[in-house]
């Protein structure tokens, strides 16, 4: 799949790039990811991180992809998703607040979704944290609907699928 490739520039103005997350990439995952997320899932995210950690170690040879999202140069978010025989999980996509509602994360994502068609992909699916309503707007936006909604003690997901 062409998302396997090390460097994918999706456009060029702003400039952005999708490029493998590195171990130097770790700290500014972490700090991207509790800025903007914490206020929505204020968990234990230290596993997590660690899962993180083994994918970018692992990222050669294993179905995680961990990418990190720059535009003009400037690490402004990263995607994490699974690719699976036939579908496409995305973990997360996390962007730095000031970069959202720019068209970035859809640039991301419509190049995701129009890989995965070139490849076959059955299917992409998600989950979104239901009090996330500015992400479930924008998969819905997508064209993502909803096929499950799962409750429990740590967590109120919807599940979200592209076919």
């Amino acid at each position: 799949m062409m998302i396997g490739l090390p460097i994918i520039n999706l456009s060029f103005d702003p400039l952005i790039i999708l490029r493998r997350a590195k171990f130097s990439d770790l700290d500014f995952i972490r700090k991207v990811s509790h800025i903007e997320m914490d206020s929505i899932y204020p968990g234990n995210w230290e596993s997590w991180f660690e899962d993180i950690k083994m994918f970018i170690r692992e990222t050669p040879v294993h179905s995680h992809k961990i990418f990190v999202i720059e535009v003009q140069g400037d690490s402004v978010g990263y995607i994490w998703f699974n690719e699976e025989v036939n579908s496409i999980w995305i973990t997360a996509i996390v962007l730095q607040s000031e970069y959202q509602r720019r068209n970035i994360g859809q640039r991301v994502m419509n190049y995701l979704i129009n890989e995965s068609r070139k490849e076959g992909k059955e299917f992409i699916e998600l989950g979104v944290q239901h009090n996330n309503k500015n992400a479930l707007q924008f998969y819905y936006k997508l064209g993502f609907e909803q096929f499950d909604h799962v409750k429990s003690v740590n967590t109120d997901l919807i599940r979200l699928k592209l076919t």
